[in-house]
């Protein structure tokens, strides 16, 4: 059964149990939250959000927050607050009891910064995977790794396949999340993720760009082949759209069950 949901995002102005009610009433089964969310909204009870989910069949994933986080920090107060909450996040969703995962970006460092900058960034990158790793050993949520865009300056650690797959094989329990769009507005082919990563890619997250910006629209507004790719991903089992509005999370769910991918 393939599922298809969609990240929670604060344009939205909704809590997390609105949005669940929004998806179930608009025909999703997963939602996955953006943990910037909590920290506005607060996080549900975890015996609560259980039942809720069981009720609605619905499946979860949570998002390492998008502003003021980075695992490859030098700031090694920065760097041990990002850890500590994604190892929270995992133990939240162990107490939940759902079909569970984290989704994560790796870090960042601005490349116009000294060599030895840039190799202490990606030392603590390391360090903090590492230190995830051996926490989520005792878990049984997922942790996955998502592929990053391209920014202008930034040196971004999880943004060609061959970065994830290097952090893959470090950690055998860790999968992918395969962000097409990124792929596609970083000018890096979407076969090649799906050649090296194959079956470690366990999600895919959904919108379109023209290759310029990552602008997030709707499937099926840019340039992004949904088609061709997802053909290709027929052994991933759950789509989350990244939208910026709510009318776009019901056309992008249209558009990609128009494609036919969806069982």
């Amino acid at each position: 059964m393939t599922r298809i949901g969609a990240a929670l995002d604060l344009r939205f102005g909704k809590d997390t149990l609105q949005f669940i009610d929004f998806l179930y009433s608009n025909g999703f089964d997963h939602i996955e939250i953006r943990k910037d969310n909590d920290y506005v909204y607060g996080t549900v009870d975890s015996a609560l959000m259980g039942r809720v989910l069981s009720e609605y069949d619905f499946t979860i994933s949570y998002h390492a927050p998008s502003r003021e986080f980075n695992l490859a920090s030098v700031n090694e107060r920065v760097r041990m607050s990002c850890v500590d909450q994604v190892i929270g996040m995992g133990e939240y969703l162990q107490e939940v009891g759902s079909k569970a995962w984290v989704n994560i970006h790796a870090g960042h460092i601005p490349e116009q910064y000294h060599e030895r900058v840039i190799a202490k960034a990606e030392e603590n990158m390391r360090a903090s995977l590492d230190e995830i790793a051996a926490a989520y050993q005792g878990l049984d949520t997922g942790l996955l790794v998502e592929n990053d865009s391209f920014e202008k300056h930034i040196t971004k650690f999880g943004l060609y396949p061959e970065a994830i797959w290097d952090i893959l094989n470090r950690h055998p329990g860790f999968d992918m999340t395969f962000d097409i769009g990124h792929a596609h507005h970083s000018g890096i082919p979407p076969e090649r993720f799906i050649e090296l990563l194959g079956h470690r890619i366990e999600a895919a997250h959904l919108h379109d760009n023209n290759g310029v910006y990552d602008e997030h629209l709707a499937p099926g507004r840019g340039s992004v082949d949904f088609e061709g790719v997802l053909g290709r991903l027929d052994f991933c089992t759950t789509y989350v759209l990244e939208m910026k509005t709510l009318p776009d999370v019901i056309s992008g769910r249209e558009f990609i069950e128009s494609l036919g991918f969806m069982k």
